[in-house]
C-alpha cells in the first residue's frame, strides 16, 4: 500500500557538467513501447529519452535526437495522444529558432517535422489537450500559437 512518502531510488548523471533544462515523465510512450518514459533536456546538443526499467528507478537510454542545445535553458514534451498517426511523437524547442517533432519509434529519421517562424532560440513548447494548437516561446518573448490543419 503506498503511503506518499517519497524516497531517493537512484541517481543518474546524464553529462558532468551540463544542466538538465527540462524533464518530463510519461507512463508509456506508445502501444509498442508500454515502459514509463523520461525525455530530458540536458545542453547537449541531443534531447535524451530514458525507458524506466524497473521499480527502482534504474534508467536506460532509448534514444537521443540532434537538436542545438548548448546553452539555453529549452524544454521539451511528449505529444499528449496519438491522434494523428501510429507511433508516438516528441515536440522540442532549439537553439536553432524551430520547434522540432520526432518519432520515438522510428528508427531512421526521426524527425517528421520542423516549424520555423521565431527569431530566437525556441525555449518552451506546450500543447492543448487534444493537439489542436501548440504553443511555442522563445528567448525575445515572443509567443507563436500553431494550429493543426482540419481534414
Amino acid at each position: 500500500m503506498a503511503t506518499g512518502k517519497l524516497t531517493k531510488a537512484k541517481r543518474l548523471v546524464v553529462h558532468e557538467g551540463s544542466p538538465v533544462t527540462s524533464i518530463s515523465a510519461r507512463s508509456w510512450v506508445s502501444r509498442e513501447a508500454r515502459d514509463p518514459s523520461l525525455l530530458i533536456n540536458a545542453c547537449l546538443n541531443k534531447l535524451l529519452l530514458y525507458r524506466v526499467v524497473d521499480n527502482e528507478g534504474t534508467l536506460q537510454l532509448k534514444r537521443s535526437f540532434p537538436i542545438e542545445q548548448s546553452s539555453h535553458p529549452v524544454r521539451s514534451i511528449f505529444c499528449p495522444l496519438m491522434s494523428f498517426r501510429q507511433g508516438a511523437c516528441v515536440v522540442t524547442g532549439s537553439e536553432d529558432m524551430c520547434v522540432h517533432f520526432f518519432d520515438v519509434e522510428r528508427a531512421a529519421k526521426a524527425a517528421v517535422n520542423k516549424l520555423q517562424g521565431h527569431s530566437a532560440p525556441v525555449l518552451d513548447v506546450s500543447f492543448n489537450c487534444d493537439e489542436s494548437l501548440l504553443a511555442s516561446s522563445d528567448a525575445s518573448g515572443m509567443v507563436i500559437v500553431w494550429r493543426r490543419e482540419q481534414k
